[in-house]
């Protein structure tokens, strides 16, 4: 077989290939004293199949039995963690209240605000809420402008008693 031309081996190729599907064709052949079926030529189901596998044909693969596990990979969410501005800027908060809430900082504390351990600004002194842009780190290698949030501390109203006339 090593001595044909190769445009003779193409040539072979697909009557190979025919033969190896002609031979998944031929009908079956019972006997009461056959264990398994067997073949006109009489080869046995199992070997039939398994020559038919090392020929190349295609398409006869054998159905899954059980159920893949992709499906069970799907179907998780984690819960929102609710984070960003908490008060909107000219509002009235008492101290201890939360301005904003981050991860990394973002924003930057100013005046009367601090910072919790998860990056949280809330404000030390009850006030008024206001955003600014400005510089936080003042080196010469520090030249970006950052979010800051100040807060204000209300100054208290004198009451003056005006007695009416």
């Amino acid at each position: 077989f090593h001595q044909l031309a190769l445009p003779t081996m193409r040539s072979l190729l697909p009557a190979l290939l025919a033969f190896c599907a002609s031979a998944a064709v031929l009908y079956l052949v019972t006997s009461p004293s056959l264990t398994e079926p067997q073949l006109e030529y009489g080869l046995s189901v199992s070997r039939m199949t398994q020559n038919i596998a090392k020929c190349g044909v295609r398409d006869m693969s054998v159905m899954a039995h059980k159920k893949g596990s992709g499906s069970t990979e799907n179907g998780r969410d984690s819960q929102s963690k609710r984070l960003g501005l908490k008060v909107t800027h000219n509002k009235v908060v008492p101290a201890g209240s939360i301005l904003f809430r981050q991860r990394g900082q973002t924003v930057h504390p100013g005046k009367n605000v601090a910072v919790g351990k998860d990056y949280t600004l809330y404000a030390t002194k009850t006030g008024v809420v206001r955003f600014s842009n400005g510089a936080v780190n003042q080196g010469k290698k520090h030249h970006k402008m950052r979010k800051i949030v100040h807060i204000i501390p209300e100054e208290p109203v004198a009451e003056t008693n005006v007695e009416s006339l």
